[in-house]
């Protein structure tokens, strides 16, 4: 090799290293990883920038809070690993702090970290200092990576620039460890949480954030099975059969809980404690779905009035601070579809009455339903106010429907027999997510109930609805009795059947 050759490399390199320093995602292209295949023999591979690698690739250096739901194996451990190394190496005094669920995991994440400095081309690494398992540091940055086992002090006092919490569904300390963290998070430094989901734990840290999020402050991503692209249907058909089996994990809760393919079904129960049939929910996801047509506010009319259809309503009702919501369903009788919504959190009940009042007369002032609890009381009266003709009541003069020990498992089986056949359809993607979230309580002899952290409200107005369109059938059958002589044994038997109720 000639000088000027010599000089035109080692120019070529300082420029590299200039484009890596300021660009992870060309950074990334210099990364290899460690490949084991079934036989187990090991090599190194380059990185392969799948799609979703690509996009989280742009969102690591940018977003400052990111929580990433994922399936298994899609290369998203390595990423955490290889943004790591470049944080460190080109952020003078960047402290980047590892959690994993065990000492055994932690040490595992950082061999993959050390991994990737090994294998970059020497021009784009500066010298290592410390070389231990639980830490690498670079001494001419003053940098370092440190990994911790979640453990109740772990990273305690210390300001890290960034906070990676792997597997963080897992971590027997996940609470104690944001708490630990929160200093560092509220100085300006970055957290990044990522996690397959834990189906025994849907209320914990991880799931909890992911739910909320964005409204959290996070921003969430969701990378399910099919992602990488040689899986299809045939794979995660044999994978499911080859799946391990044993009491506590069944191979249909392995795959729902290893390689979830929506967020829903990463967020939703087991199968097993699922209250509503959930491959039924997920065609209903998939096929059912739709945009309103129009929305006015907090309504949302997925379709219009119809001349001749029968409509029916039912209503669930919050106090309006941003817990519980207030939700309303307009449901046509005949089809089960559901032409109109209502669903807000922040909307006072007075307010609420106004909308529902509005909404329910374009639908020709059907029979609705309004569960009678504290808030339903006041929606009552207000709506008692304003001359609406059809509130349902429980007994003669009381409005309102009454939820007890009676109705409670009429409506719940009666919505869950109408899910099940598809007899209901759901265009809210908002509201199917509130059906997956409802279960039968373990904790609670199998009380069915939105799972804690998660609503139920949605169901419950739906499920009120279904309850008026029974109503509204058994008036129908009513006008055919009426029609009936009374002579007839027929008609003599339909009149008693109702005087009887």
């Amino acid at each position: 090799m000639t000088t000027v050759d010599l000089e035109t490399m080692v120019a070529s390199n300082v420029i590299e290293k200039r484009i890596a320093e300021v660009s992870f995602r060309y950074f990334l292209d210099h990364v290899r990883i460690l490949n084991r295949t079934g036989e187990g023999d090991e090599s190194d591979i380059k990185f392969e920038l799948w799609e979703h690698l690509v996009e989280l690739s742009e969102d690591l250096p940018t977003e400052r809070r990111l929580n990433i739901g994922k399936s298994r194996q899609i290369g998203v451990s390595w990423i955490l690993a290889a943004y790591s190394v470049w944080k460190v190496q080109y952020s003078k005094g960047a402290l980047v702090m590892l959690f994993s669920q065990g000492e055994d995991e932690s040490q595992s994440f950082l061999a993959k970290c050390k991994f990737i400095y090994k294998n970059l081309p020497r021009y784009l690494t500066v010298q290592i200092g410390t070389n231990s398992t639980t830490t690498m540091s670079f001494p001419e940055m003053d940098s370092k990576i440190v990994a911790y086992p979640s453990t109740e002090n772990a990273g305690r006092g210390e300001t890290a620039t960034v906070v990676i919490q792997d597997e963080f569904a897992f971590h027997r300390y996940a609470d104690a460890n944001l708490l630990a963290v929160k200093p560092t998070i509220d100085a300006g430094g970055q957290l990044i949480q990522a996690s397959t989901i834990n189906k025994a734990d849907l209320n914990g840290p991880f799931a909890t954030t992911h739910r909320e999020a964005p409204d959290n402050g996070y921003a969430w991503r969701f990378y399910g099975w099919q992602v990488r692209p040689e899986r299809d249907q045939e794979w995660y058909e044999q994978t499911e059969r080859e799946a391990p089996e044993t009491e506590e994990l069944s191979a249909a809760l392995y795959m729902e809980q290893e390689y979830p393919g929506t967020r829903e079904e990463m967020l939703r129960p087991s199968s097993v404690l699922a209250a509503f049939d959930l491959d039924a929910l997920d065609a209903m996801m998939r096929d059912d779905v739709k945009e309103p047509i129009e929305t006015k506010g907090i309504v949302n009319i997925y379709q219009h009035p119809r001349v001749g259809n029968r409509y029916c309503a039912g209503a669930d009702v919050a106090h309006g601070v941003g817990q519980d919501e207030s939700v309303l369903t307009v449901l046509d009788v005949r089809s089960g579809f559901v032409v109109a919504d209502i669903h807000s959190a922040y909307v006072d009940p007075e307010d609420f009455a106004l909308e529902v009042n509005t909404l329910l007369k374009d639908y020709y002032s059907p029979l609705v339903g309004v569960e009678d609890n504290e808030w339903g009381k006041v929606v009552v009266n207000a709506m008692k106010r304003l001359s609406y003709p059809r509130v349902y009541e429980s007994r003669k003069d009381v409005p309102g429907w009454h939820t007890d020990a009676r109705t409670r498992p009429l409506l719940w089986s009666g919505l869950m027999t109408a899910v099940k056949n598809r007899q209901i359809v759901l265009p809210s993607r908002h509201g199917i997510g509130q059906f997956m979230s409802v279960i039968r309580n373990p904790d609670k002899n199998g009380r069915i109930e939105a799972m804690a952290g998660t609503h139920d409200d949605y169901p419950m107005a739906a499920g009120i609805a279904w309850q008026m369109r029974d109503q509204a059938f058994e008036a129908d059958q009513a006008k055919v009795d009426d029609l009936t002589p009374a002579t007839t044994a027929r008609g003599r038997r339909s009149r008693r059947r109702r005087r009887g109720r």
